[in-house]
């Protein structure tokens, strides 16, 4: 039975045995009233657009059902693959009472938020993609680098910290991006659904030991740690709510190890520094020891850390901890109290946060995004409230009540280009409904009456509308694709992506940054767009997911930077072309040489902002949706103009370079994020990532033009340019394998940047000679890496070389990273950095598996290519390059048949699984052979709906 419900999934059957057994179910229906279901491990509901999971099918719904499929030929888009396997990666957690490690997000793409408990209420902090304070005071930066200066100062030292001045100037910081937390999203308020007051508690914030403990004592708490030397934990107090000129001194009475030393943050409400001690020495024997705060501050928690100096077990023990002023004494409790917290549940088919409740602590609730319309929907049979989420050097919210709607008003100052922006939050209370809306100044002239007005609607509608509307919009997306592994944790790790991504991003809203909601005032690294790697990842997955669209907020954002990009390379580099730096912000105006601020209102960080490869990096995911989701107008007017742009800036860039050996040496540049400038651009010239960038951006450009029949010269100039890069560089190791720049040995990279030509390069595939492959594969297996940023970039190399032992490589990173609400922690060892927040760009941890499953570099199509088993895997509507979506199944180590629907027509080069290969249209009989080409592909021409099932071919001898 499961087989053959299997097979009318992916079409392998005729249409008429097709219709024969739906009938058969029709009957099945009216005699015994059973629901239809299908299975994989367990039977499992079907589950229909825009119906709820398990509905119950009457004998006409079902007759209705069957006439549509006759007349559709039973559209596998109408219902969702592995039902099951997307049930299974629903997320449970034991508790709710941390943000980090057990708060679940929800969101519609656009407006999302954190579900938490907090003082035995459940709190939600509440984001909307498009709330930016893009403010950016340009006044405090020094004046842009030029390629001409950098050559100036290569004189053997670099001064001032890598900043590039003109000869004879001078400039001390901070520069725009240290001076304030903006710009950088801000969220909108807090939720609270309970009426308990909040209370301040120590929550752990940093883990870098293998050994991390707040331990109760008699007199205070102490910390412990134990790992490598230098590594730290944290814990972080809050809320507090003073102020210095009230409590102007912080006493701490402490002792600890000989190993230890200890560190304290007095942060504002936002996460800004108030004030920091620094590294101090732990004496052996107790000490009192007093800091005075700076005046005028508002202090929102405390963060005690504690450090072991050489790896072995070290202790701080604080005793006592008062702030003292004209106020008085402030004491702060050092005992972790045990608060009610609750079970909770996230659904990811119904996008649907349930919380179980517990007897005096959090209420019971079920909250959702609505997919439709941007309010949150909650049941919840408490009161609720509004509370303004704290942010520095902006002011207070104004709150008020129209009509019984309480709503929350803030509005962001602007500057001298940037006009600033309003959003309101309106709370609709109706017993057990809650309704919660966001909207901007982007949306509506007067935000406070539209959020009310939006807020009141939903609190008065047709909640089993609402709610069927909601899952209908879910239920198409998860009917787009599918996949089952034998492997529990790498498939719920796709889904989860899959539905972490959909929370924050969907066409027409504003991308999102570099993390998921917000924990705090003040985002690291301003939750910004970094370049050199973080935000491009965020959407890597989706392409073949067949979520194309879930990137089209990135492709906007860089196509209105295309202005700006070519006025960066006309302004620092005297050339033609786009150049992108490594940090980008919401808001910036396109035009530079129409704003009022100063150096064109642009921040460019004087190293890591100058990486060649960047450029190419940024525009490369543009290219990828065109290749992935054919459209002539998107590749004439994005994806074209895009990579060209960056082919220019390269071909002019080489042409200013030296040549040795008939080659350009590829230079000044710097290797993201490792050695930075160095005496004569000892470690500046010809990186790795600078050279796959270029040799991907010249022949996606020569494709492009060659696509659109125009450009002809610059073809001809990207060839030539083509033949002057320069060989990767390596050393000549046992085995050999590459580095990072010339003339630098291997070191442990923080971006894995001697792998990169393989992957996201493109440019070092299975079809390469022989000998650069197994260069490649020494390289991958050899790498040594921090930890920080390469897990998703190493776990799709691996799979691209067919690297054995990949899956169990994978596995075991997510694992190491996983969070208990399903999120990935950027750091496999604890590092500070996974206190930051829910980073985006580890979603695309889908990646790796569906690179497993199905690649299509070079056009070519390749199943199973690095699923060795012995585990079965079934997948569904992945989508390739060329915009195929392809089906297929490996079971008992055999793949069967591979089914490849046509979305834009083209040709279609697939790799036979088998021997020999034959293909047939569902309605064409029989199949017709074909034959492999020298690397076993085959070769079909398709129109656009075209479906076709490849099996192996039994009949040719």
């Amino acid at each position: 039975m499961k087989g053959f419900i299997a097979a009318i999934q992916i079409g392998q059957i005729d249409l008429a045995i097709t219709v024969f057994y739906l009938l058969g179910i029709v009957l099945m229906g009216c005699l015994a009233g059973l629901r239809l279901r299908h299975g994989r491990r367990h039977q499992h509901r079907y589950r229909q657009k825009g119906g709820s999971m398990g509905r119950k099918r009457t004998v006409v719904l079902t007759v209705v059902f069957v006439l549509a499929a006759v007349s559709t030929a039973v559209s596998a888009k109408e219902t969702i693959p592995f039902v099951e396997a997307l049930n299974d990666a629903l997320i449970s957690v034991d508790r709710l009472d941390d943000i980090l490690e057990y708060a679940l997000l929800i969101g519609n793409g656009d407006i999302n938020a954190l579900v938490y408990t907090d003082s035995g209420n459940v709190e939600l902090v509440l984001t909307k993609n498009d709330v930016w304070d893009a403010r950016l005071d340009t006044a405090l930066d020094p004046p842009l680098p030029t390629l001409k200066r950098i050559k100036e100062l290569n004189r053997g030292t670099w001064a001032n910290r890598g900043v590039i001045l003109p000869e004879g100037s001078t400039w001390e910081g901070p520069d725009s991006y240290h001076a304030h937390p903006y710009p950088c999203p801000r969220a909108c308020a807090r939720l609270i659904l309970g009426t308990r007051p909040t209370l301040p508690r120590w929550r752990n914030i940093r883990s870098q030991g293998t050994r991390n403990q707040w331990e109760a004592r008699k007199s205070g708490a102490a910390m412990i740690i134990a790992g490598n030397a230098g590594a730290s934990n944290g814990w972080r107090c809050a809320p507090f709510e003073f102020s210095t000129d009230d409590y102007h001194t912080m006493r701490l009475t402490v002792s600890g190890s000989k190993n230890a030393q200890y560190y304290v943050d007095v942060m504002d409400a936002a996460g800004s520094v108030v004030f920091a001690t620094k590294w101090q020495t732990s004496p052996v024997e107790t000490q009192t020891r007093l800091f005075r705060l700076p005046a005028g501050k508002a202090v929102g928690s405390v963060i005690l850390y504690t450090m072991t100096l050489d790896g072995k077990r070290a202790e701080n023990r604080f005793e006592k901890m008062h702030f003292d002023g004209r106020e008085g004494t402030l004491p702060v409790n050092l005992h972790v109290p045990s608060l009610p917290t609750t079970r909770a549940r996230l659904d990811l088919g119904r996008a649907m946060a349930q919380i179980d409740g517990a007897s005096g602590g959090p209420p019971r609730a079920v909250i959702r995004a609505l997919a439709q319309r941007n309010t949150f929907l909650i049941e919840a049979d408490v009161a609720a409230r509004l509370e303004q989420f704290h942010t520095t050097d902006t002011p207070d919210a104004v709150s008020g009540q129209a009509h019984g709607i309480r709503w929350l008003h803030q509005t962001i100052p602007g500057d001298l280009d940037w006009p600033g922006m309003e959003f309101a939050v309106a709370l609709a209370d109706v017993g057990e409904r809650k309704a919660v809306t966001i909207v901007t100044s982007l949306e509506s002239d007067d935000v406070v009456a539209a959020a009310v007005t939006e807020a009141r609607a939903v609190a008065q509608a047709n909640a089993t509308w609402l709610i069927r509307d909601h899952e209908a919009v879910w239920s198409e997306f998860w009917s787009a694709s599918g996949l089952e592994v034998d492997d529990e944790l790498m498939e719920q790790t796709w889904y989860r992506g899959l539905y972490f991504l959909r929370c924050v991003s969907k066409p027409g809203v504003v991308a999102p940054g570099l993390f998921a909601s917000l924990t705090t005032g003040s985002p690291a690294w301003h939750g910004d767009y970094h370049t050199n790697y973080n935000i491009q990842q965020t959407f890597w997955h989706c392409y073949a997911a067949n979520h194309p669209e879930l990137a089209e907020p990135y492709d906007r954002l860089i196509r209105s930077y295309f202005p700006r990009a070519r006025w960066l390379a006309r302004t620092i580099f005297d050339m033609g072309g786009a150049f992108y730096p490594h940090v980008l912000f919401a808001y910036e105006p396109p035009d530079p040489s129409k704003v009022k601020s100063p150096v064109g209102r642009q921040y460019i960080h004087h190293v890591w902002g100058l990486t060649l490869g960047v450029s190419g990096f940024t525009v490369q995911p543009l290219w990828w949706h065109y290749k992935y989701e054919p459209d002539r107008y998107f590749l004439e007017h994005t994806a074209y103009p895009a990579v060209r742009d960056v082919a220019v800036f390269y071909a002019d860039f080489i042409d200013q370079c030296a040549h040795q050996d008939g080659r350009a040496v590829l230079a000044p540049s710097v290797s993201p994020e490792h050695w930075g400038w160095t005496g004569d651009f000892e470690r500046n010239r010809n990186c790795t990532f600078d050279i796959a960038m270029a040799r991907y951006m010249f022949n996606v450009a020569i494709e492009g033009a060659m696509t659109l029949q125009r450009d002809a010269e610059l073809v001809t100039r990207f060839r030539r340019a083509l033949t002057l890069l320069p060989d990767y560089p390596s050393v000549q190791a046992e085995p050999p394998v590459v580095v990072d720049v010339e003339g630098a040995p291997p070191i442990n990279y923080n971006i894995v940047v001697p792998t990169t030509p393989v992957f996201p390069g493109d440019v070092v595939t299975w079809q390469s000679p022989a000998g650069q492959r197994e260069l490649f594969r020494h390289t991958i297996e050899s790498i040594q890496w921090n930890g920080n940023n390469s897990m998703v970039m190493l776990g799709v190399a691996r799979a691209r070389l067919d690297v054995p032992g990949t899956l169990d490589w994978m596995r075991e990173e997510v694992r190491a990273r996983l969070r208990p609400n399903g999120t990935l922690t950027l750091n496999r060892l604890g590092h500070h950095f996974n206190s930051f927040g829910h980073y985006t760009e580890q979603f695309a941890a889908s990646m790796v598996l569906s690179e497993l499953l199905i690649q299509s570099v070079n056009d070519v199509i390749r199943v199973f290519p690095a699923w060795t088993g012995p585990g079965d895997a079934r997948f569904r509507r992945l989508r390739t390059q060329g915009g195929f979506l392809v089906s297929s199944s490996f079971v008992d180590g055999k793949i069967d048949s591979v089914e490849v629907e046509s979305t834009a027509g083209g040709p279609l080069r697939l790799v036979s699984p088998w021997p020999k290969i034959a293909v047939r249209s569902p309605a064409e009989m029989p199949s017709r052979p074909l034959a492999p080409d020298a690397w076993g592909a085959v070769e079909v021409s398709t129109r656009p709906g075209d479906r076709l099932i490849f099996k192996p071919d039994l009949k040719t001898r």
